[in-house]
Formats: structure tokens, sequence, C-alpha cells
């Protein structure tokens, strides 16, 4: 990493900051036109496609998502039709729990996810879904390390997320370096969208970078950066996949009304890419 020179008073705490900032901010940028914002399209190669097209769930690849305690699981229930494959299309829904199926939460709602059976290396994935809007509910199309981390480190991309009644989604990135607040590299983007239609979520992973994109339009590059420590963990893990329809929590708050359940979450398709030599 660059050096910085030592051109302010020394204790001078909150200038420094203001330059490392400045600094950072300068070599995100200059790393940005060597990173995936300024690559093509060209490389990538289809390793693997989900078309939801068989009777069930493929218990080869995907598995349910159980209760935890989360706020984007705590509502997870495995009720078999929570999930469910519908005219080629997988579907998760929320619900008002019943007690008489031995539910023990207020709202029951379904996940699924590819954890120990199906992971990728810097990839790109690409998804094709749709879901309703609803005061509380919050689907999400994530990706999380498939094997242990370093110790401290945290690595995540939320391809993307819907709160409530938002016609946009959040498109993000978490690294331990994005949660202890370095946020000079924006992590997080918005893209506008009819969450009603399908649109299509997509992500694309290089050493150097991650990219993320609504309806073919790059929403964010977060690139790496030299020196700074677990500021870029997406290249040292290979990926899994999670589905998740979410009801209640801290961000998206209670649900408003139960007579708008159940919430659904459509998925038509994921495919997967990698590139030769990464």
């Amino acid at each position: 990493m660059l050096q910085l020179k030592k051109i302010i008073f020394a204790g001078d705490k909150t200038k420094t900051m203001k330059a490392q900032n400045l600094l950072l901010t300068c070599v995100a940028a200059a790393t940005l036109l060597m990173s995936c914002a300024g690559r093509g399209g060209d490389g990538w190669h289809l390793v693997w496609t989900e078309d939801f097209d068989g009777p069930a769930l493929d218990d080869a690849v995907w598995s349910r998502v159980p209760n935890q305690k989360p706020d984007w699981s705590n509502m997870m229930s495995l009720r078999q039709e929570l999930a469910y494959i519908d005219s080629g299309a997988l579907v998760l829904l929320g619900e008002v729990a019943d007690p008489s199926k031995g539910d023990t939460t207020a709202y029951v709602s379904a996940g699924v996810w590819s954890l120990g059976k199906k992971s990728f290396v810097l990839p790109k994935v690409e998804i094709r879904a749709k879901f309703n809007s609803v005061q509380g509910f919050w689907p999400a199309l994530w990706l999380m390390p498939d094997t242990p981390v370093k110790d401290g480190d945290y690595a995540e991309v939320d391809i993307m997320e819907h709160t409530n009644l938002d016609s946009f989604v959040y498109q993000t990135v978490h690294s331990r370096y994005t949660l202890n607040g370095n946020k000079q590299i924006p992590p997080s983007a918005t893209a506008g969208i009819d969450p009603s239609d399908w649109n299509i979520y997509a992500c694309e992973m290089y050493p150097d970078s991650v990219c993320l994109f609504t309806n073919g339009i790059k929403t964010l590059t977060y690139p790496r950066v030299e020196g700074e420590a677990m500021q870029f963990p997406w290249a040292d893990y290979p990926f899994y996949l999670i589905l998740s329809n979410q009801l209640e929590g801290g961000w998206v708050g209670k649900i408003a009304d139960p007579a708008d359940l159940p919430t659904e979450l459509r998925i038509d398709w994921i495919k997967v890419y990698t590139r030769t030599g990464e």
C-alpha cells in the first residue's frame, strides 16, 4: 500500500484520518480502472444451471434452511408446503404460523441453500426472480463461504435484498473491513425495479474486484485495496448460494397486516459461470 506522508502535525488524529480516507479513495479510484469496471463480458464459461424443472428440489444440491437465531432465519420452517416447484420455478412462501402444524413462531417462512453441496470459486452468478411487496418482508439472494473462514474474517455477497414496499433492491458486499465501519469505498448500491415482474440479479467475482448488476446494468464495483487487512476476502473461499424468504427483523420491522400474507419469492433459474485460469 502507498505510504501516507507526514504532512500533518503529530497527534492530530482527525487530520490523519481524513488524509488516510482521501488516500484510500484515490487508491480505490485507480484500482477501479484495472478491475471489473474496465473488463468486457467475455471469458466466462457456463458451468452450472438450475432450472427447477423437476418435480421437486434436487437434494444433491439444495437443503432447507433451518430455524436459527439470526434475523434472516429466525422464522424459517422446514414445512414442505412452504418450498415447492411450480411451473418450472422454485416458490418460497412466508405465512402466518399454524400451531396445529408444530409452528412455534408468529410467522413461518422458507429458505434453501447449497451449503456443503454446491459451491464456486470466483464465479459469475445470475438469478432470475420476482416477489411480492409486503411490509415486513425481506427476500434475499446471496452468497457465503462454504469453508471455514480465517480467524476474524468475514465474507458475504448480497446479490439482491428487498425490503418492505420499496421500488428498489439493495446489492452489497460485506467483509470484516466494511463491518468495522470502513466504507470510504462504498460497499452497497441500490437499483430500481418492478418487484412484481421478473428481474435478473447478478454478481461477478474477480481476484481484484466484485461487481453487482441488476437487469444487465452494473450497480457496484468494489475493488481490492492492497495492504488493507481483511478488506477483500472474496478470492479466498468457495461460495454457496442462499435463497431466503424472511419475515420481520430489525431491518424491515414487523408485519404490518397479517392479511397481506402469504409472501412469495419465486426463482425461475440460476446460472453460474467461471473464468479459465481464475
